[in-house]
């Protein structure tokens, strides 16, 4: 049985590149789990991000859930950055890493969500949690903290961290 590492990515960081390139990482983008998303299936999943749904009865477990399970089966599992997750990750003993763009980085951050299709709203949210998160984040058991530079991606830390990647 694998025992994958958690890592819990602020926005724009890199997880479903990463997610998307390597067959030993997947990326549980959280809105599928949170979100009845069947009435907007057709839209693209960064454009949804901001939008007024309702909430998925069984959220957050069934995202716990999924975690739980992913981490049987990868090596890395990319999830949301959350307090509450942290909450959860530290009143079961499940250990994560935490990978946060520079802190000094904003502009870079908005210029990403810009670049892949998020909406104002969705944007404003970001900055309102932008520092509070990272505060937060720095005061959690995490095994792991990967700042990600400006010119660096979560796969150029995680490689430079000798972390395996495997190709697809």
């Amino acid at each position: 049985m694998k025992n994958g590492m958690i890592i819990a990515g602020f926005a724009t960081c890199g997880k479903s590149v990463l997610g998307k390139k390597y067959r030993n990482v997947i990326d549980l983008e959280s809105s599928q789990f949170k979100y009845d998303n069947i009435l907007i299936n057709n839209v693209p999943v960064e454009a949804r991000k901001g939008t007024s749904r309702e909430i998925n009865e069984k959220w957050p477990y069934n995202y716990y859930h999924a975690i739980e399970q992913a981490i049987k089966e990868y090596d890395v599992v990319c999830v949301q950055l959350k307090p509450e997750h942290f909450d959860y990750f530290d009143q079961n003993n499940i250990r994560y890493s935490i990978a946060y763009p520079n802190i000094k980085d904003w502009d870079n951050v908005r210029r990403k969500c810009i670049n892949r299709g998020n909406n104002e709203n969705f944007i404003k949210k970001l900055k309102e949690v932008f520092i509070p998160y990272y505060e937060d984040a720095l005061q959690r058991d995490y095994e792991n903290l990967y700042i990600i530079g400006e010119n660096e991606t979560l796969e150029s830390v995680l490689i430079k961290n000798k972390v395996e990647l495997k190709s697809r």
